[in-house]
């Protein structure tokens, strides 16, 4: 399936809630989106790009509200080992190649959502400031670590999964940043 094809399994982007991020290298202002961070990093993982999206939306209200932020002042330290939030990281950021970007599964916080490696455990780092965040509670639903759990069981295991990512990327993109996530 082509990203052409997945994103016509997403809810029409006029719905999406704030799709837009603005952030600084030097003095160039950056439009990012969450349509260019879903086609940097692919399909197979969309719920956790437009998580990784939310996220850095979220941490940059908190820490600046409207006021500039580089991008290269942003680090993220996780327990989450997701491919799909380290692309979106690195998409709005650039926070793993320039190694402000830490990912340790043994951490754990007690009120962080846990998932089937690593808790969903993010400490952002932006605009001098640090935050504890984990989505929502409720998201991603329980049908999504079960769909996970069982995607290498055939064909319509696996079919499942990628419908449980679509459904929690289609929430994420619905909802504003302060929706999705809860500081800790």
């Amino acid at each position: 399936m082509e990203v052409s094809d997945i994103t016509n399994l997403l809810i029409p982007q006029s719905e999406w809630a704030q799709p837009d991020l603005y952030l600084y290298e030097n003095d160039d202002r950056l439009k990012l989106n969450i349509a260019g961070a879903i086609q940097y990093s692919g399909i197979s993982s969309i719920g956790g790009v437009v998580l990784g999206f939310r996220l850095i939306q979220h941490a940059i209200k908190l820490t600046a509200g409207s006021a500039p932020t580089q991008r290269d002042a942003i680090s993220i330290y996780t327990a989450f080992p997701g491919r799909g939030t380290q692309d979106a990281f690195e998409y709005t950021c650039r926070a793993i190649r320039d190694n402000r970007y830490c990912c340790d599964t043994s951490l754990h916080h007690p009120a962080a959502q846990l998932g089937q490696r690593g808790q969903f455990l993010f400490t952002v780092r932006a605009n001098e400031q640090t935050m504890v965040l984990t989505p929502a509670d409720g998201l991603p639903q329980r049908s999504y670590f079960d769909a996970d759990r069982h995607s290498k069981d055939g064909n319509e295991a696996a079919l499942r999964w990628r419908d449980e990512k679509i459904n929690f990327a289609n929430t994420l993109l619905s909802l504003p940043p302060e929706q999705c996530l809860k500081v800790l």
